[in-house]
Parts: C-alpha cells; sequence; structure tokens
C-alpha cells in the first residue's frame, strides 16, 4: 500500500433504519459529538469532497461535508453507493458507514491510492469477511453496479461479485491499523458503550 498519493473524495452512507440502536445512528453522541461529525471531521483530513448520504438533509444538518438525500431509502447501500459515487465527481472514492468512529486517515488514503482504471474497488478482509463499507471506490464501478441493482441484487456483497476487486488482506492493511479499530461499527447501545470505552483507554 505505498502507491502515489492522489486525489481523493469521500462518502458515509448515513440512510439505515438504526433499529437495533433505537434512535438514528449518525446523530447519537459519541465523546462529545455527533458520530456524524466524528466521521466527517476524520474524513475532512484526507478527502475533498465530503459528500454524505442521507434520507434527507435535514436529518444530518451542519455537518463537515456536502449531504445528498438518497432516492431509494430503506433499500440497502447500493442505491446509496452509487447516489454517492454519482455525487463526488471523483474518480476515487473511500466509503464508509456513518458509524464508525475510529477511521484512520492512513489506512483509508492507503486504500484509496490502490484504485486505477483497471480496478472498480479496493476492500478489506478481516476476520469477519469482506469490508465493503470501510473500502475504495472508483466511478468505473457506478455502472456495474447499476447493472446489480437492476438485476434486483441488494446485498452490497453480492454486488461485489461484479466488480473488479483488488482485495487486501491483514497482512496490508496491519501495519496502519494494527488492532483493526477501523472497522468497528457501533449498531446497538451496547457497542457504543463499548466504543467509548475503547476510546477512554486509548
Amino acid at each position: 500500500m505505498n502507491a502515489p498519493t492522489v486525489p481523493l473524495a469521500a462518502i458515509v452512507l448515513a440512510g439505515g433504519r438504526s433499529r437495533r440502536m433505537g434512535s438514528d445512528k449518525a446523530l447519537v453522541e459519541f465523546c462529545g459529538q455527533r458520530m456524524i461529525d466524528r466521521v466527517t471531521v476524520t474524513l475532512g483530513t484526507l478527502a475533498d469532497p465530503v459528500v454524505v448520504v442521507a434520507r434527507r438533509s435535514s436529518d444530518v444538518g451542519g455537518i463537515n461535508g456536502r449531504v445528498v438525500e438518497d432516492a431509494r431509502p430503506y433499500e440497502g447501500p447500493l442505491p446509496a453507493l452509487v447516489a454517492g459515487l454519482r455525487a463526488t465527481g471523483e474518480e476515487r472514492n473511500v466509503v464508509v458507514a456513518c458509524d464508525m468512529p475510529f477511521l484512520k486517515p492512513p489506512l483509508l488514503r492507503g486504500l484509496g491510492d490502490l484504485l486505477d482504471g483497471t480496478i472498480d474497488a479496493v476492500v478489506p478482509i478481516t476476520g469477519d469477511g469482506a469490508q465493503p463499507l470501510h473500502a475504495a471506490y472508483g466511478d468505473c464501478a457506478i455502472e456495474p453496479l447499476l447493472s446489480a441493482i437492476a438485476s434486483g441484487e441488494r446485498s452490497l456483497k453480492g454486488a461485489l461479485e461484479r466488480l473488479r476487486v483488488r482485495w487486501v488482506p491483514e497482512v496490508e492493511w496491519k501495519p496502519l491499523d494494527p488492532d483493526g479499530r477501523s472497522f468497528l461499527n457501533v449498531n446497538t447501545p451496547e457497542e457504543l458503550r463499548h466504543a467509548t470505552e475503547l476510546q477512554a483507554i486509548g
């Protein structure tokens, strides 16, 4: 992951139902700030523009970035990802979920730097499997993603089968995030408490 640094945009997917959290995950407070603010401020250190795809722009007002409304809310991440890729206008994009409080800019930059015209997506692999919501996508992924949606595909992991993917194994990304904390997401109040404890111990 030592490719030259290139212009990079960032996309945050923030349109989920947050059923397990009981309230909008993007707006829950984490260490004194809204989760969405923590994520977008971090992304702003490495990417421009930062685009947030949400159900309604009013849901995440006042963020560090531009909000794009999801024309197909509650249909999973695929339509939201396409909306974000179209909105940035950049060839290279990093994509994350709105509930990832421990993002590491050097890791995200490394993923983005691996994109080129022959690769649609750069996706890390962890012990939990592929991580398509902490990954990098080229604008060349738009058409195959649209094709997947048109065929009835709803799973982002399923749609990856239609893309030219550069998989990034642990041996490559761990030097930039030894404990893999970047991939931690917060879906429940219990996970939020756990993340807060992790933040406290550093």
